[in-house]
């Protein structure tokens, strides 16, 4: 059992960051954050209601250049909320279950352009996210996964200045996953889910971002009678093509940021008392062009799951 459509956080890295004496070529980030799915990510939550609290804590200790190297070590934590509400329904479509979802985030801050200042703090709402096609598909030991989401603008943006509480772009994201259980009880489990955004131009500016990819995967065993999945996740994301447009140069042109992360993960579901909480460590590594620190994700979860017909 997953909650994969509570995972999409609308929520940027920071990037493309110098100190004195340093330059830094980095990409302007999408809306989705690295590592916020792990366990059960290849699978659709069953029919129901679900509604979540999830907030995301990023510790930045790690300023790394276009070649990995480390050019400052800030000491900067950055929170996000976020309220979200899905609903699977019995609906099939094409032999799948369909869903719909929306996640309303607010942030502390968000960093768009070439500095750090850790004194500055722009607390608001940020870009939501709609998902309005959410189809999962379960065959035997595996499970299948595809969906379509957008970000719109809703976050508060002004060209003009680096803090802001949305990033200025709509984007289009795409995922398509699976999971896999290895016995014949379904204990030991495994899942894959890949993340692709395409963006629109920012408002305000000539600057196009390139497109993104992010692929999260996991491998858990199930305890206590499936209440508990326990195991590890990780992830890699990867700019694809640098930005476009004139104004792209605020950003730099030259270097693709990446980054890797992995870490051990808990979750406990209890239908009975529509209940699930789900709590997951990332230590980042391999960056390149972005900041580097450790990932912490909560999520805790109400749950009103639709019965069989009889």
């Amino acid at each position: 059992m997953t909650y994969r459509g509570f995972y999409r956080l609308v929520f940027s890295t920071l990037l493309a960051l110098s100190a004195p004496s340093y330059s830094v070529y980095a990409q302007q980030s999408g809306h989705y954050i690295q590592g916020i799915t792990g366990l059960d990510n290849g699978t659709t939550a069953p029919p129901g209601v679900y509604v979540a609290y999830l907030p995301y804590i990023y510790d930045i200790d790690t300023l790394k250049g276009s070649k990995g190297n480390t050019i400052l070590r800030p000491d900067l934590t950055l929170v996000a909320h976020n309220a979200v509400y899905q609903v699977t329904t019995k609906r099939k479509i094409l032999g799948a279950s369909y869903g719909i979802g929306v996640i309303f985030p607010i942030v502390n801050t968000r960093l768009t352009a070439n500095f750090l200042n850790t004194n500055v703090q722009n607390a608001g709402v940020s870009d939501m996210y709609f998902s309005p096609i959410t189809l999962g598909w379960e065959r035997g030991k595996a499970t299948y996964l595809l969906n379509y989401g957008f970000y719109a603008p809703s976050g508060n943006f002004d060209p003009t200045t680096s803090i802001n509480s949305g990033l200025g772009f709509w984007e289009h994201q795409i995922q398509a996953g699976m999971g896999y259980s290895f016995d014949k009880k379904k204990l030991w489990n495994a899942s894959a889910l890949s993340t692709w955004e395409i963006n629109h131009s920012k408002t305000g500016l000539d600057l196009k971002p390139g497109p993104m990819v992010n692929v999260e995967y996991s491998l858990g065993h199930r305890f206590d009678k499936y209440k508990i999945n326990l195991g590890a996740a990780g992830y890699l994301y990867h700019k694809l093509s640098a930005d476009s447009g004139s104004d792209s140069t605020i950003f730099g042109t030259h270097t693709l940021d990446r980054s890797f992360g992995i870490g051990p993960e808990f979750k406990y579901t209890n239908p009975i008392k529509h209940f699930s909480i789900d709590f997951r460590y990332e230590k980042q590594f391999g960056v390149q062009a972005k900041t580097q620190g450790d990932v912490y994700v909560i999520g805790l979860t109400w749950l009103n799951i639709f019965l069989p017909p009889h």
